[in-house]
């Protein structure tokens, strides 16, 4: 628990540095949740547990929630989080970031409309490969753009 603690203190002491308004720890240093508000229409949170094997569970729950996987100490933590806000720090100032939000927030619709649907009721075959062809589409749709639209640097 000492590692998790001393662990904690560097990655409290890197995101202030970095500008999070907010740094909750709880349950002793196993659970953190940090916030950058980078304007007023704009939040973004993070929330990182230290894991049994001493690695960190990343996911970021605003603008929009998506996981991001574990990490295998509190630099590379602090790195990624660094390197993600520099990105939305960027992006808000795009005329077209509230159209990606959007879109960002229905891709979590869609996540959840799909887990009930699979949880909730017997879909058959049939409708199982309609959607998967509909994804498909989408995922190709949006590496299309991605190989046309020109890089932000």
């Amino acid at each position: 628990m000492l590692t998790s603690s001393f662990s904690g203190d560097v990655i409290n002491v890197a995101l202030r540095q970095m500008g999070a308004t907010s740094i909750k720890e709880i349950r002793n240093g196993i659970l953190y949740i940090a916030k950058f508000e980078l304007s007023s229409d704009l939040c973004i949170t993070y929330v990182f547990d230290v894991t049994k094997r001493n690695k960190y569970f990343l996911q970021r729950v605003t603008p929009y929630p998506i996981s991001h996987g574990d990490f295998d100490g509190a630099q590379e933590v602090v790195e990624f989080i660094r390197k993600d806000v520099k990105k939305f720090r960027n992006a808000m100032h795009s005329h077209n970031f509230p159209k990606f939000l959007d879109a960002a927030n229905q891709m979590v619709v869609l996540t959840h409309a799909a887990e009930l649907l699979f949880l909730e009721r017997n879909v058959s075959a049939e409708d199982l490969d309609s959607l998967r062809a509909c994804l498909e589409a989408s995922i190709d749709k949006i590496r299309e753009i991605h190989s046309r639209a020109p890089k932000v640097e």
